[in-house]
C-alpha cells in the first residue's frame, strides 16, 4: 500500500513538472519575436548551386569520359571545393550574414533561457522529491568547508604566533633569572 502511495506521489510530481514545462514552452513560443521577413534560402544557395552546375558543365566540356575516372573525379572535387570555398567566404563576409547569424543566436538564446530555467526547476523538484542534494546545495557545502578550513588555518597561525611569543618570554625570563642565581651563589 505504501508503494502505491509513493508511486502516486512520484507520478503526481512528474505530471506537475510536465505541465509546468509545457507552460514554459508555451510562454517561450508566445514571446518569440517574429522576424520582419524570413530570409530566402534560395538567395544564399542559388549562387552555390549555379557555380557547381557551371563547374560540372566545364568539366564535361573540357574532358570527355575516359577510363581515367579517378583523375577526373579528383579534378571535379578540387573545382567543387574551390567553388564552395569562394561562395561561402563571400557570403560569410557580408554584413547581412553577420546580422542573420546574430539574430539567429539571439533567438536561440531567448528560447533557451526559459527552457533552461524550467529544466533546472524540474531537476531541483525531482532531486527534492528523491531527497537528494542539488548542485547548488553541494557547492554551498563545499564553499562552507573551504571557509572553515581557512578559519582553522588562521587560528593555527595565531596559536603558532602566541606560542613563539611565549617561548621568547620564557627565554627572556630565564636569561634574567640566571645572572641573579649566579650572583646569589657567589655571595656566601
Amino acid at each position: 500500500m505504501a508503494e502505491s502511495t509513493t508511486s502516486a506521489q512520484l507520478f503526481e510530481v512528474w505530471r506537475r513538472q510536465f505541465e509546468e514545462a509545457a507552460q514554459a514552452w508555451t510562454r517561450v513560443a508566445g514571446q518569440a519575436a517574429v522576424p520582419p521577413a524570413p530570409p530566402d534560402p534560395m538567395a544564399f544557395w542559388r549562387p552555390v548551386l549555379n557555380q557547381g552546375l557551371d563547374t560540372w558543365a566545364k568539366l564535361f566540356a573540357q574532358t570527355p569520359a575516359t577510363p581515367e575516372l579517378a583523375a577526373q573525379w579528383k579534378q571535379f572535387l578540387d573545382q567543387w571545393i574551390d567553388a564552395w570555398s569562394q561562395v561561402l567566404s563571400h557570403a560569410m563576409s557580408t554584413e547581412a550574414f553577420a546580422r542573420m547569424m546574430g539574430s539567429s543566436l539571439d533567438q536561440w538564446l531567448v528560447a533557451q533561457g526559459p527552457a533552461k530555467k524550467a529544466m533546472e526547476q524540474s531537476i531541483d523538484g525531482a532531486l527534492q522529491t528523491l531527497n537528494l542534494a542539488s548542485r547548488s546545495q553541494v557547492t554551498s557545502v563545499a564553499r562552507q568547508l573551504v571557509e572553515l578550513e581557512e578559519r582553522v588555518e588562521r587560528i593555527e597561525d595565531g596559536i603558532a604566533v602566541v606560542l613563539r611569543r611565549l617561548d621568547d618570554l620564557a627565554h627572556l625570563v630565564a636569561s634574567r633569572e640566571r645572572p641573579a642565581d649566579q650572583r646569589t651563589a657567589e655571595r656566601p
